[in-house]
């Protein structure tokens, strides 16, 4: 395989993106400060993120060309001191003078989590209560081309008072899927390993940050999602925290049918604005350890509360921590 498309699946792995030549007409970021940093309620923190830096930074008519990783930006992401930053580093922000090297473009939105009450007593935290604060962003790994596309999804969570969000990040598979539909497919914090040679050698640049991390489960294909059980909402530590081993995301057939037809020249971005405020885009299963896809629980619902927006800050700016158990 190709090194440049090697690198491109490498996006896999991390939520890093590259900036880009910018639309003239789009406003300055002028307004810093890491909303998770201020004293103040869940949704107060997301009304800032969402008010103050996304919506002042939508692209206008013009939006920046989906890249691919560059064969520099594969070698930056084989240094473990690069990489472990994507577990380690908290907040909303990249750090400064980091840039972002793949899931280069996306958009945004507001969502909440509509947490089933038929199985709310199985587990804590986030997963028992929702919550109706989330900014999630819908990004491709790589540029499309004429054999796959890579998508995937990040979400944060905003906490009350003094805390740092906590960030989920799902996908299909890293070797991406042969049509451009990104409803097509299930996500899931667990997911297959790399299917060539090249994939599964990059994906050892991860699993050695990882290791250097400290991980319990050093496997780059498996996030953990117990950091959603471990808190409520309002900031309050769960003492007994019970959390699922995997999560399924399953796009809703109106979500899909959205995207019928699409092909690779279609920009995913501007299909995206076409979604309604209420839309229901994904359901959310839980399994617990050893359970297989048919036992799994329908845990919740993905709601969308604004429309989906691509934007200068969602692209050089928000950060998504990946999750590994130490």
């Amino acid at each position: 395989m190709p090194l440049r498309k090697a690198s491109a699946l490498l996006s896999a792995f991390f939520v890093f993106t590259t900036t880009g030549c910018q639309p003239s007409n789009v406003q300055p970021l002028s307004i810093t400060g890491d909303a998770s940093a201020r004293s103040q309620s869940a949704c107060q923190k997301e009304d800032f993120i969402w008010n103050y830096k996304i919506v002042p930074s939508v692209y206008g008519s013009e939006l920046p060309a989906l890249t691919a990783p560059s064969i520099g930006d594969t070698l930056t992401l084989a240094m473990s001191s690069f990489t472990v930053k994507s577990l380690t580093a908290q907040g909303d922000e990249l750090e400064q003078g980091r840039r972002k090297l793949v899931h280069a473009y996306g958009a945004e939105a507001r969502f909440r989590f509509v947490a089933n009450h038929a199985v709310e007593s199985s587990y804590t935290g986030i997963f028992q209560s929702g919550t109706d604060c989330v900014i999630g962003r819908l990004s491709l790994a790589t540029k499309p081309t004429d054999t796959h596309s890579v998508p995937a999804l990040a979400l944060k969570f905003f906490i009350d008072g003094n805390h740092p969000s906590v960030n989920l990040q799902v996908m299909n598979s890293i070797d991406g899927q042969e049509r451009y539909n990104f409803f097509e497919k299930t996500f899931s914090n667990i997911i297959p390993p790399a299917g060539s040679f090249s994939t599964r050698l990059l994906a050892g640049f991860f699993e050695r940050a990882a290791i250097r991390f400290g991980a319990r489960d050093s496997d780059p294909g498996h996030l953990t999602v117990e950091h959603l059980a471990d808190i409520n909402v309002d900031g309050s530590e769960v003492a007994a925290p019970r959390a699922p081993y995997q999560l399924l995301f399953k796009p809703r057939p109106a979500a899909t049918a959205r995207f019928n037809g699409v092909t690779m020249q279609d920009d995913f971005r501007i299909r995206l604005t076409d979604f309604p405020v209420g839309e229901v885009l994904y359901d959310v299963y839980a399994l617990d350890k050893g359970e297989t896809v048919e036992q799994a629980k329908l845990l919740g619902q993905l709601v969308l509360n604004s429309r989906i927006v691509a934007s200068r800050y969602g692209d050089e700016k928000l950060y998504f921590q990946h999750n590994m158990q130490r």
